[in-house]
């Protein structure tokens, strides 16, 4: 090979990935990184659930979703055979392949997502949203059996958090050596550190500015929130980024709607506010805290499922119990009030996005652990 050819890649991975909500940004902070390794050649199927005009509009609507489902995931479901490894965040067709796998060793399967499969998600709290809570009994029971089946294929699992990867490991009997607990991350590009200045003494015409961005309004806690509000809405201004907030709002309290997900907008409000407050009743992780924490804001926000990762208790922010009013308000009184203690966790947040939760870094280390499990099934093969 010449000294002007580009050395040919190694690696054809595919990813079929949801970008519904949040999301979006895990999607495309992975593609603009993955794409960037010269080793590897990436398919992309991005999986939104809609299509626009609905062409199965007059199906039931769970047959509907898994058309369009099946068609978005195409793009790299018909290449499997031609495919090293597959990262999923898409359960029917990471089902599909996990049953192909069964006549067929190629692609290695890679499961990556928040939610681990739980026998029993009640005593989860942090995992009841979404269907799971209306599943009765047997269904829940042969739903985690199979789920278990399709872990018994899938090569590596490559969870957000530490909470999700134990869960994999004590419940699932899933073995440690295949689950390694790596957050995308954020793309630092794009959210810059924005520092605010401690005041000096006392400033009356100042309102300190708190952030809120969720869209499901109610098990994000922002009705907890807008409660607690009142006490500070004399020298604090409440701004709720959401599309489902009640009609009849506090005075000092403003909505901003139709914010997509890294939206100029949407960045400006985080430069523009003092403190972030997200007390979330159920959640496993949270892009809004990681983008509040990288532009330098101090973040309250509730202890569920992985989110004790993102946060060092009174180091980069506070964590809270979900629907705690007494600790939300002892939180906000401590923020509300003191420009230094906010200043301080502020930059302790973005120093730990940058060292735990940079895209610029995170993506290379999926990648290389795709390449591993990859690597090692073609060892194993073999011997």
């Amino acid at each position: 090979m010449s000294a002007n050819q580009t050395p040919p890649r190694r690696y054809r991975f595919g990813f079929v990935l949801t970008t519904a909500a949040g999301n979006q940004t895990r999607y495309l902070n992975l593609r603009k990184y993955a794409d960037r390794d010269p080793e590897t050649e990436c398919v992309w199927a991005p999986i939104s659930h809609f299509l626009e005009p609905d062409p199965y509009r007059n199906l039931p609507r769970p047959l509907a979703t898994r058309l369009v489902v099946a068609g978005q995931a195409r793009p790299v479901m018909k290449q499997l055979r031609a495919l090293d490894a597959v990262m999923f965040h898409a359960f029917e067709p990471y089902a599909w392949t996990a049953l192909r796998s069964v006549a067929h060793r190629r692609p290695a399967i890679v499961w990556s997502q928040d939610n681990p499969p739980l026998a029993d998600p009640s005593a989860h709290p942090q995992s009841r949203y979404g269907d799971a809570h209306v599943r009765s009994d047997w269904r829940a029971r042969l739903r985690f059996a199979f789920d278990r089946w399709c872990a018994g294929r899938t090569a590596l699992f490559l969870p957000f958090s530490t909470w999700a990867a134990e869960v994999l490991v004590r419940e699932c009997g899933i073995s440690a050596e295949r689950v390694q607990p790596i957050h995308a991350g954020l793309d630092l590009e794009l959210w810059p550190y924005l520092p605010k200045e401690p005041e000096a003494g006392l400033q009356p015409d100042r309102r300190t500015r708190i952030l809120f961005v969720g869209g499901d309004f109610e098990r994000k806690g922002g009705l907890l929130l807008l409660d607690a509000f009142g006490r500070f809405a004399s020298c604090a201004e409440l701004h709720l980024v959401t599309g489902s907030a009640p009609v009849e709002l506090p005075q000092n309290v403003h909505i901003h709607s139709g914010l997509m997900p890294n939206d100029s907008r949407l960045r400006q409000l985080y430069a523009d506010c003092d403190l972030f407050v997200l007390p979330t009743r159920a959640d496993m992780s949270s892009w809004a805290a990681l983008e509040a924490m990288a532009t330098g804001r101090p973040v309250i926000i509730s202890g569920t499922g992985g989110i004790p990762d993102l946060i060092e208790d009174g180091v980069s922010g506070y964590l809270i119990p979900p629907d705690d009013r007494a600790a939300l308000d002892d939180r906000m009184s401590r923020l509300v009030l003191e420009s230094n203690l906010r200043a301080r966790l502020g930059a302790a947040a973005r120093a730990r996005v940058e060292q735990h939760f940079n895209a610029a870094k995170n993506v290379p280390r999926i990648l290389e652990a795709m390449k591993r499990a990859v690597d090692n099934r073609l060892t194993a093969t073999r011997r």
